[in-house]
């Protein structure tokens, strides 16, 4: 009898995904049960663009804390001043989305 492993891939979108987007390369989404933070990805050997659930959250003030930290993760933390530039850049971000939705709110 074989057994056949079933393997944990991230979930991947090639259409556009519905969501807020956060920069180029971000995107928050939600299903029914996360909030999820999505990374957008090019295929190296086409060329292609996707989305990919990098990910999960309860809330989405835990999702874009999660975005910041991740985008620190990203500088390497090469030194000091590009960990800070890069937080004031996400922040730009956000803040930038929110108030392009705060009429849909009010």
């Amino acid at each position: 009898m074989t057994t056949k492993r079933l393997q944990n891939k991230p979930q991947q979108a090639t259409e556009p995904l519905k969501g807020i987007a956060i920069g180029q390369d971000w995107r928050v989404g939600a299903d029914s049960f996360n909030i999820i933070l999505y990374r957008r990805q090019v295929n190296k050997k086409t060329g292609k663009e996707y989305w990919r659930a990098h990910s999960y959250y309860a809330t989405i003030a835990n999702a874009l804390v999660g975005l910041v930290n991740q985008g620190v993760r990203d500088t390497e933390l090469a030194d000091l001043k590009t960990v800070c530039d890069k937080i004031e850049q996400l922040h730009k971000d956000i803040l930038k989305v929110c108030e392009s939705n705060q009429n849909l709110v009010a």
